[in-house]
């Protein structure tokens, strides 16, 4: 795992390097800066697998390719062996190097092989190669200066920004989109001028001087694909080799790995299949707001039954306000502040161990949300926040009209099902879940993996009629992960099985309403109505977190240090101290 930047032009690598210092946080084991022709390419690594070799950048043989890398490959000792035989020699034992050998044999196709989580860069003579992989679970961001003169990448945007030349302002398309829907969507972002790679897709970008970008290619399909019929034990059974397959996979690693605990179903089926992979006793951990919280209960109720050595980790509210700019900076968006308790796991668990599985994906992958049962109450929603949105004078993308039109127009909730998987394995999870998983985690120098988006697992799932995974009659999402877990593992998991899901927010739900609390009652009554960007938002505290956010990215480039307090924040636009 690493931070990876790079830029075009010769006599960069200075700049190159104030870019990968900008990511000393994803990297904090080693770091390393190369120049070949116009362009230059940093890396700073967390090692992970083959803790010895592996430093970045690494080139071929005969020096010709170069690479910087940020993911995991699980398939990477199958292809070595593979490329083995057809002759190539390695000097590491790592996947990056097997990334660049695989490149060098098969060019940009080498990424239809690649079993994992992955953002990277080769530079072959004048050809920058870019490519990310197939669900956008590692972050890959670019950028074309308006002089057409720079082409900058990273895996954050704060990186891009270390740039002097670069001027950061708001994107306001994105902000807008993001009203609606909650993130920006396709390839913008909250900085404009700065876009991403999409997932699934690579990049071409000839580099001699005026930088050529060539358009994205996808190479992973987006459709569904579902089979007509399929018996339901038949499903189970499949279920059960690929999710114990991508679970064992990914703990393959160099280094102790960890299992996050929330006390639902994804989280608890993942560490139960991880013990019997595990020989030693496994590291779990769970946040929550406070001690009694569902969350810690019924993790510990696992982490007993696994005979984990697990820690409940509750932080105080004085933790919590403490981390809100540091949190902003890292998720570099002005997005709720629900993620924020994984973020303040992520801190205290550093210094245990540098990866841990995270159930991630499987609310996407097996319909975990009300909206795959309840189609009126999804599009009632989104014609809600469009509304709301065009009275306050925004105006969506027509992209944003494109997605409410595609989850509308299907005759059949069949059709609708298929239309709302689609859309939550792609942006939703992406810029909603996986960017904030990444980054929250990676500030703290923590890899996380997500085995429920494993290729192999989410090309299966993805197969099965969306009846087998949620049961409308029934009113039951998850239908066939919870029957698993059941067959598997036994009916004393049923309270989790059956437990309420309690949304994103549950976590620091108590700490977030304190802090809505005190906005409301600290901030002038017309904060919102005489603020420029005031309509845009529903409440004081997410103006707040948004002005932070502006702060933070066009004024210090990313550095939450000069902005100050959360409580310096408020008091500042309340006039008075706090």
């Amino acid at each position: 795992m690493c931070g990876i930047a790079g830029i075009s032009g010769r006599g960069n690598g200075g700049v190159a390097d104030a870019m990968i210092n900008a990511l000393h946080h994803r990297g904090p084991d080693s770091k390393g800066t190369a120049c070949l022709r116009d362009i230059a390419v940093a890396a700073s690594r967390l090692a992970i697998v083959d803790l010895a070799g592996g430093a970045q950048p690494i080139y071929n043989e005969t020096g010709e390719l170069c690479i910087v890398f940020n993911g995991e490959i699980y398939n990477h000792r199958a292809l070595r062996s593979i490329l083995e035989q057809k002759g190539h020699r390695f000097s590491t034992h790592s996947d990056t190097e097997v990334v660049l050998h695989l490149y060098e044999e098969y060019d940009a196709k080498c990424v239809q092989q690649l079993r994992g989580m992955f953002a990277f860069a080769i530079t072959d003579g004048e050809r920058l190669f870019l490519a990310r992989d197939r669900l956008g679970i590692k972050p890959l961001y670019y950028a074309l200066l308006s002089d057409g003169k720079t082409f900058l990448f990273a895996s954050e945007i704060k990186a891009i920004l270390a740039f002097p030349e670069f001027s950061p302002r708001v994107d306001m398309q994105a902000l807008a989109d993001s009203a609606v829907l909650g993130h920006p969507i396709g390839t913008s972002t909250f900085i404009a001028g700065v876009r991403t790679l999409a997932p699934g897709h690579t990049m071409s970008v000839t580099c001699n001087g005026h930088p050529s970008v060539g358009e994205p290619v996808r190479y992973y399909p987006v459709g569904i694909e579902r089979r007509g019929t399929l018996d339901m034990l038949e499903a189970e059974r499949a279920l059960e080799d690929a999710l114990d397959e991508a679970v064992r996979m990914h703990l393959d690693a160099d280094v102790d790995v960890g299992v996050l605990l929330s006390g639902g179903i994804d989280s608890t089926l993942m560490a139960l299949l991880a013990r019997t992979h595990h020989g030693a006793s496994i590291k779990t951990f769970t946040v929550a707001d406070h001690a009694r919280h569902p969350d810690v209960v019924q993790a510990q109720f696992v982490a007993t039954k696994i005979e984990s050595v697990h820690r409940s980790i509750v932080p105080s509210f004085d933790e919590y306000l403490a981390a809100v700019p540091a949190h902003i900076a890292a998720e570099e968006s002005p997005a709720e502040l629900t993620a924020l308790p994984m973020f303040l796991l992520s801190r205290r668990i550093a210094g245990a161990l540098k990866v841990c599985l995270n159930g991630e994906g499987a609310d996407e992958l097996f319909g975990g949300y009300r909206e795959y049962l309840d189609r009126p109450h999804k599009m009632s929603t989104l014609k809600r926040r469009v509304e709301v949105a065009l009275r306050a004078g925004i105006r969506p993308s027509p992209q944003v009209e494109l997605v409410m039109e595609n989850l509308r127009s299907p005759p059949s909730y069949e059709a609708y099902l298929d239309a709302i998987f689609d859309f939550n394995l792609a942006d939703r999870l992406e810029r909603y879940h996986l960017n904030g998983v990444d980054k929250l985690a990676m500030a703290a120098g923590v890899e996380m993996r997500v085995p429920y988006l494993d290729d192999n697992l989410v090309s299966l799932v993805r197969g099965f009629p969306a009846r087998v995974l949620v049961d409308p009659d029934l009113g039951i999402g998850k239908y066939l992960l919870k029957r698993l877990c059941i067959r598997k593992f036994g009916p004393e998991y049923l309270p989790i099985v059956l437990r309420r899901k309690l949304g994103l927010p549950s976590a620091g739900a108590r700490h977030m309403e304190k802090l809505d609390k005190l906005c409301n009652e600290m901030l002038p009554s017309d904060y919102l109505s005489k603020h420029e960007f005031g309509r845009y938002f529903e409440s004081k505290l997410r103006l707040l977190v948004f002005e932070m956010f502006v702060d933070i990215f066009t004024k210090h480039r990313g550095n939450p240090a000069p902005v100050g307090t959360v409580e310096d924040f408020i008091g500042a636009r309340a006039g008075a101290k706090i």
